[in-house]
């Protein structure tokens, strides 16, 4: 009976996600101190998103990032939402929380924002930034990136 429960709510919540429910994006770009500008520490970000509409996704992320020689592999629940204006050039909010694992691993949140443009109806080119504070560093890094963003 247990089973029989269990893949009646898989097979439902199959049924209830849209076809076109799998979006993801890629991002890569620097990160660094926000006290000062002169070092470059390279930072590769991904996310699977689950598309609520248009214009909000939740979802995970993960990647890699280096801050002062120091490898870092972030995991994160986060949030994406268009801004209601525009046309073929939508501003975007984002928002993550979660974990940094690697020396020194600790707890960090990032929230920033950016350019969506359009490249037709399933994919756009991302111009982002925004500030990640490191929660054990006491330290606040600022994030600069590109990337694409896929929906299918």
């Amino acid at each position: 009976m247990k089973r029989f429960l269990t893949a009646t709510l898989f097979l439902l919540a199959l049924a209830v996600v849209p076809s076109n429910a799998f979006t993801m994006d890629l991002q890569a770009g620097v990160v660094n101190h926000a006290s000062e500008i002169t070092t470059f520490n390279l930072n590769i970000y991904g996310h699977l998103w689950y598309r609520i509409d248009q214009m909000l996704f939740v979802g995970i992320g993960s990647g890699y990032q280096e801050i002062d020689n120091v490898s870092l592999v972030p995991i994160s629940a986060s949030a994406w939402i268009r801004l209601p204006f525009g046309g073929q050039m939508l501003p975007v909010a984002t928002g993550d929380i979660g974990y940094l694992i690697g020396k020194g691993h600790q707890l960090f949140w990032k929230a920033g924002g950016g350019i969506d443009l359009k490249n037709g109806d399933y994919s756009s080119i991302l111009l982002m930034s925004g500030y990640e504070f490191l929660e054990h560093a006491g330290k606040g890094y600022v994030y600069l990136q590109a990337g694409i963003l896929v929906e299918i």
